[in-house]
């Protein structure tokens, strides 16, 4: 599970209130996430949390397309992000994230983008939430324990 703090990152994690499990996902922001100002685009932030979302979901011991073998997607219903500072091309970014919320039929994930300058600097902070549905009905249903279940081990 990569829950410690990126080695060029920084970050002293003291007790912020940011969920558990988490993890850190690390990249360089590619030429083609940017609009020509050399500025990361909008758009890609929730690109970011989607890759962050995976990896937090592997590091439990499951891939999310063996959570589709289950029967179940997570769709977005609703997605957030707050921009602090600009994301640049080729900075190295790192991606917090982590379960917030359980819903009766829902899940919220929670984000934060850091990026080292002189000090760790916030860039962005956002949350997805997601449905859980069944991909053969199409409808909502109950999070199954078995899910809720990886991310409590």
């Amino acid at each position: 599970m990569n829950t410690q703090i990126p080695t060029t990152l920084s970050y002293d994690k003291r007790m912020d209130g940011f969920a558990n499990p988490e993890t850190w996902f690390a990249f360089h922001v590619s030429y083609g996430e940017t609009d020509c100002a050399g500025v990361a685009y909008y758009g890609e932030y929730n690109h970011w949390f989607e890759r962050s979302r995976s990896q937090l979901i592997r590091e439990q011991g499951m891939s999310y397309a063996e959570v589709e073998e289950k029967d179940i997607i997570l769709p977005v219903r609703q997605a957030y992000c707050r921009y602090l500072y600009p994301a640049r091309y080729d900075d190295e970014l790192f991606v917090r994230c982590a379960i917030e919320k359980w819903g009766r039929a829902s899940v919220t994930f929670t984000y934060q983008i850091w990026k080292q300058m002189d000090a760790p600097t916030l860039v962005a902070t956002g949350y997805t939430e997601h449905a859980v549905v069944s991909i053969s009905t199409g409808k909502p249903v109950r999070i199954p324990q078995w899910l809720k279940d990886i991310f409590h081990q």
